[in-house]
């Protein structure tokens, strides 16, 4: 049986990759690794709980740091690991650091590389994201895009055809796969909020964190929430990002630590419209079918936006505010919600049996 080794060490991945792992199980020797970049597994063992998965085979346990401390500690803890296992092909999904360290570390022992959400792009390359994914698309040997969007990008940067299979996007199967279970989530009742009442905000970009750029956009969200109710879930990057810059917390905005899968999926589900700057978010509440604000000039997600149902309000105070404000009008949410969105499922198993296909072409 062949051995394919899956990275993963951010919610989002976990959450995009939990519709794979149980197929990954039932075909290969799988053998799975934490890395630890935003949280430890410990940390995240409620996610791991709430999407049935399996506790990790082995965890990195990198911590926070810098962009190339945290990346280089992945290298060198991942490498051993890989030595050791043999593994016939390793899994990475995005454009995180660990996606790249996982991917550049199995590229550099001349192991398959699989890019689960390969093509996506922003055409911004000052954010740290782009480069990622850049660099993993290039090392990758099977390309697995979400949508004609990002296979037109991988053909434009010359990447072979042969490489390049359009699966879909796995958020959608795991929205499908535990919407039915959010229903038991308490969420509402202990926030006290009513269904299409309130706004869901969460805002974490490294873009969107910085002394020139937060201070406005925390503003602008004050000045909104004042007018709707906005429940925010604070991740720690941006709460770490405020301390640094001196940023109080707006009194009208009511504050959330980070949920749980179920419980996040519940929330938007029941919101009035997303106000994020987070990719899987967007793909989650497109899939729920609630309107997102997306705060920031571009998306690497932009077929949604294509369709009418999400719309870009960038990043500052008087665009969030000009925004929210046009979008948030009765009829203009109504509207978003009524665009048809190109939800696709299943492209959990197509992206398995591509790594199938291609492992039997290298054996």
């Amino acid at each position: 049986m062949k051995t394919v080794v899956t990275v993963l060490g951010t919610r989002p991945e976990i959450i995009k990759l939990s519709p794979l792992i149980p197929l990954l199980r039932e075909r290969f020797r799988h053998i799975l690794v934490h890395s630890g970049q935003h949280y430890s597994f410990e940390m995240d063992a409620v996610f791991f709980e709430e999407l049935g998965l399996p506790a990790p085979d082995y965890t990195l346990a990198v911590g926070s740091a810098s962009h190339g401390e945290q990346t280089a500690r992945m290298l060198s803890r991942l490498e051993p690991i890989l030595l050791a296992t043999r593994p016939d092909m390793v899994l990475v999904q995005g454009d995180t650091n660990t996606a790249m360290a996982g991917g550049l570390c199995a590229a550099k022992l001349n192991i398959p590389v699989t890019h689960l959400e390969s093509g996506g792009r922003s055409f911004n390359r000052q954010m740290p994201e782009e480069l990622n994914r850049i660099i993993l698309d290039h090392i990758s040997t099977l390309l697995l895009a979400a949508d004609e969007t990002a296979e037109r990008n991988l053909l434009a940067e010359g990447l072979p055809p042969e490489r390049i299979r359009m699966v879909g996007s796995s958020v959608i199967d795991a929205v499908e796969r535990n919407r039915q279970h959010a229903l038991r989530s308490t969420i509402l009742q202990r926030l006290e909020v009513t269904p299409g009442d309130y706004l869901v905000l969460t805002l974490h970009r490294s873009e969107n964190t910085t002394p020139d750029v937060l201070p406005g956009m925390i503003r602008a969200l004050g000045e909104l929430a004042e007018e709707h109710t906005i429940i925010f879930l604070l991740h720690p990057r941006t709460a770490a990002a405020m301390r640094t810059c001196g940023i109080e917390m707006p009194r009208s905005i009511r504050v959330s630590e980070p949920l749980g899968y179920l419980d996040t999926l519940r929330l938007v589900e029941q919101a009035r419209a997303l106000l994020t700057d987070s990719g899987g978010l967007q793909e989650e509440a497109g899939a729920l079918g609630t309107p997102a604000l997306i705060l920031r000039n571009e998306t690497e997600w932009r077929y949604l936006v294509d369709a009418g149902r999400h719309v870009l309000i960038g990043n500052t105070h008087e665009s969030i505010l000009a925004g929210a404000r046009r979008w948030l009008q009765p009829e203009a949410l109504a509207r978003l919600r009524a665009a048809p969105a190109p939800i696709r499922s299943g492209a959990s198993e197509r992206a398995v049996a591509a790594m199938i296909d291609v492992l039997e072409s290298i054996a």
